[in-house]
């Protein structure tokens, strides 16, 4: 009996449905995005009418204001690279490394910093839905939340985000949903199709800040 238990469990492996994580590995490049669902509540109205990106975008001193922010640069790729315990995504914009655990029962208030250079990103922690890797994020520190894809977007720090990153052959669909009551009657919904590089690399960004300010945009002085 203890034999015909062990090959009846040795089947029920074999036919378990694995994840196919190496479709998600290599080098992205950002294809197309689009916004959904864009209501605004009347404090994130107001923000938005008094934005001004030479003054307000913390690109402009060197700080990655937010993943979404980070993904709508259209040139520089992104990397993902999964690990039985954590992924690792790598933007080339701003140098952004990012660290995602992958660990049952771990909440994302409970996991560490996503980003240890930039607290201000919030904590993240991942899991899968069949081939989706599903990332979740909060600790998010109030601030700007895009400036590119839909410019003058805020984000307050009860913000919470959910991001789905599906494979399709050498194409990637990534799913961002924003939820966040104070500047937002509705969940904000963010999408993005990637290209995989065959031959993509990372490389350094190095943003200075003496070079990135918006003050390079005025006319010389006299």
């Amino acid at each position: 009996m203890l034999n015909i238990a062990i090959v009846f469990m040795v089947l029920a492996q074999a036919s378990a449905p694995v994840h196919k994580r190496a479709e998600l590995n290599g080098v992205w490049i950002l294809l197309r995005s689009n916004t959904e669902n864009l209501k605004l509540t009347p404090a994130g109205e107001k923000l938005r009418a008094a934005y001004d990106f030479q003054k307000d975008d913390p690109d402009m001193k060197c700080i990655p204001a937010s993943f979404t922010r980070v993904m709508h640069t259209p040139s520089p790729p992104i990397e993902v690279r999964q690990h039985q315990d954590r992924v690792e995504i790598n933007y080339e914009f701003m140098d952004v490394k990012r660290r995602v655990p992958l660990k049952a029962q771990l909440t994302a208030k409970q996991a560490p910093y996503a980003v240890t250079k930039h607290p201000h990103m919030g904590r993240s922690v991942g899991s899968y839905e069949g081939e989706t890797l599903v990332i979740e994020t909060t600790g998010q520190r109030a601030g700007i939340l895009d400036t590119l894809g839909v410019p003058g977007l805020y984000q307050s720090d009860q913000m919470r985000t959910i991001e789905r990153f599906t494979p399709n052959g050498d194409t990637m669909q990534v799913t961002v949903m924003h939820y966040d009551p104070v500047y937002y009657l509705e969940p904000l919904k963010v999408n993005y199709t990637y290209l995989r590089l065959p031959d993509g690399k990372i490389l350094k960004w190095d943003c200075k800040p003496e070079e990135a300010t918006y003050e390079r945009f005025l006319p010389p002085k006299r």
